[in-house]
């Protein structure tokens, strides 16, 4: 691959360091310390997993790692030379990050253009930058969509394009902060697939523990900003209690994805029973007793076409119905294309979907925020007017960036909001602002900025702030992105727990196994598939046609059970 960094040459041992950080510390303007005297060395050509708890600082040293911020303490060695005025150019032109958030990458108005952009400030001739912008986007799977405006395209998608146009520098480092979040499974492959191509340093955050662990080789815990362990990754990985006590531990995922999502709920308090537990239901997958067990056995051939099954058995008025409806953006793309769907009161429905299938347009229109061409009705009344208003009232959403939301100053300012619209006043307000605070595990942070929080955090204070308004229709979109495996399970509970109508669209197929009984399929802007959960999971047809395929996360799954001798 033309885009690989060149090897570095080999070097004498007392050499081999490229990041040496001396108890680095790093404190925000509003006073809260997200690192504590970190120590670390990077060596040249190493593939890293930064992990720990959503807030224990991760992304706070990627950026001091990459010279956006400066330590408030300590220093940071970057070959061989002190990261200050002089060396910050070199470091900023050799390292490249990823972060959370595409949008900070993304800000022309083509594609090209934002991927040329890098290239072009390095000193590369217009012609050379043309023949990079097109490798790169073939090489991330968007090469169809050059001439397409960024914000036109859907979350995983920029997600794509923001790394296409960092490894158009050709950087010797790579840091990436969840590169996984909001991704399909087929495009996590390719990733995947690209990064171990990368033949320069590699540091990666994120909370999938199964996608790191077919990359790096080592682990770096943060824990309240500090290191807590420095290890090989499968040594990590095999070590439950370490994994508890960091709030990794995913073990009831294998619960979930086997259909047992009531004890996964429920927990159980013997650890080691749990785990044993877990392990023999995952196995167990691969008999027809399990939904899944289906999809995760080896594919069989596609179906020759996709097949509609309306669930005419459903009753009763509909609360949410679109007729033959229809959205295209300005630049004649088709999000939604003749979508028919019928929604009722208190259903659990998943819209799955690969990326730019239409599937945060769908959301989007059902909230409210866009107006295509078509028949909406809500609780059987033509969206408009005053019946336009009972729907913002009505149904939350979270966005799956839920910077989109973030309107306040202050952690109890953003839950306190909506709630004031509502008419609510004190004491009742400040009662149900702490109560839905406390409730996503946010208890003692209301006078915290929302912008200082991790991405994991602001996940759970706009759920916080839509929760809190208890509205009758709750839309979630790609609601696991960011959140470490503590709060992945801390979600369930609570959306277990909720008797309002749920929409979740998630790329995790655990996730959409334990909360939904019907599963709605979009493809390139239509309703392909409607049909019960359970159904969809044992059709593995379904899966490799519309890139929603687990046997990937499968595998991983029990690559890591092998190391715990199962």
């Amino acid at each position: 691959m033309h885009w690989q960094a060149t090897p570095v040459a080999p070097r004498r041992s007392s050499e081999a360091v490229l990041f040496q950080l001396d108890d680095v510390s790093y404190t925000y303007p509003d006073g809260k310390e997200a690192l504590r005297g970190v120590s670390l060395s990077v060596l040249y050509g190493e593939k890293i997993a930064l992990v720990g708890q959503n807030g224990s600082g991760k992304t706070t040293l990627a950026k001091v790692l990459c010279g956006l911020i400066g330590p408030s303490r300590g220093r940071v060695i970057f070959d061989g030379r002190t990261v200050g005025k002089d060396a910050l150019s070199d470091l900023r032109r050799r390292v490249g990050i990823l972060f959370q958030d595409p949008d900070d990458h993304l800000f022309c108005n083509r594609l090209a253009d934002d991927v040329a952009f890098g290239p072009l400030n390095d000193g590369v001739s217009p012609e050379e930058a043309s023949a990079i912008v097109s490798e790169m986007l073939d090489l991330v799977g968007l090469g169809a969509h050059a001439a397409k405006a960024p914000h036109h395209l859907s979350y995983g998608q920029r997600k794509r394009a923001a790394l296409a146009a960092i490894l158009a520098r050709r950087p010797s480092v790579l840091i990436l902060d969840e590169p996984t979040a909001n991704l399909d499974s087929r495009n996590t492959e390719m990733l995947l697939d690209v990064l171990h191509r990368f033949s320069g340093t590699l540091l990666c955050i994120s909370h999938d523990l199964m996608f790191l662990y077919g990359l790096c080789q080592r682990a770096v815990v943060l824990h309240r900003g500090a290191v807590h362990h420095d290890t090989d990754f499968e040594a990590l990985i095999a070590h439950r209690p370490s994994l508890r006590e960091h709030g990794l531990d995913f073990t009831f995922r294998f619960l979930c994805c086997s259909g047992h999502h009531d004890v996964a709920f429920r927990g159980e308090p013997d650890h080691e029973a749990f785990s044993k537990r877990a392990q023999e239901k995952f196995h167990a997958e691969s008999a027809a007793s399990s939904p899944l067990g289906h999809a995760l056995r080896p594919r069989a051939r596609p179906m020759e076409k996709p097949v509609l099954d309306p669930m005419e058995e459903r009753t009763g008025p509909p609360l949410i119905a679109l007729e033959d409806y229809c959205y295209r953006y300005p630049d004649g793309t088709w999000g939604l294309r003749r979508v028919c769907l019928h929604m009722k009161d208190g259903e659990r429905i998943a819209l799955l979907g690969e990326n730019g299938a239409g599937k945060s347009t769908l959301a989007s229109v059902l909230v409210g925020i866009r107006t295509g061409r078509g028949v909406y009705r809500f609780r059987g009344q033509p969206v408009r007017g005053r019946v336009r208003k009972e729907l913002w009232r009505s149904v939350g959403i979270v966005f799956q960036d839920s910077m989109d939301q973030m309107v306040s100053s202050s952690c109890f300012d953003e839950v306190a909001f909506g709630l004031k619209h509502l008419g609510f006043t004190e004491p009742r307000l400040s009662r149900r602002v702490h109560e839905a605070l406390a409730r996503v595990g946010l208890d003692g942070m209301a006078e915290r900025v929302p912008h200082h929080l991790s991405a994991g955090e602001r996940k759970r204070l706009s759920l916080a702030a839509v929760l809190a308004m208890e509205p009758r229709v709750l839309i979630l979109d790609e609601p696991t992105a960011n959140l470490d495996p503590e709060n992945e399970e801390r979600l369930l509970r609570i959306l277990d727990d909720l008797s309002t109508t749920l929409i979740l669209i998630s790329h995790d197929i655990c996730f959409v196994s334990a909360l939904t009984d019907r599963t709605v399929v979009l493809h390139q802007g239509c309703v392909v598939q409607d049909l019960p959960t359970a159904h969809f999971l044992m059709d593995d047809g379904l899966q490799s046609l519309y890139g929603l395929d687990v046997t990937y996360h499968n595998r991983c799954c029990r690559q890591i059970l092998s190391l715990h001798g199962v």
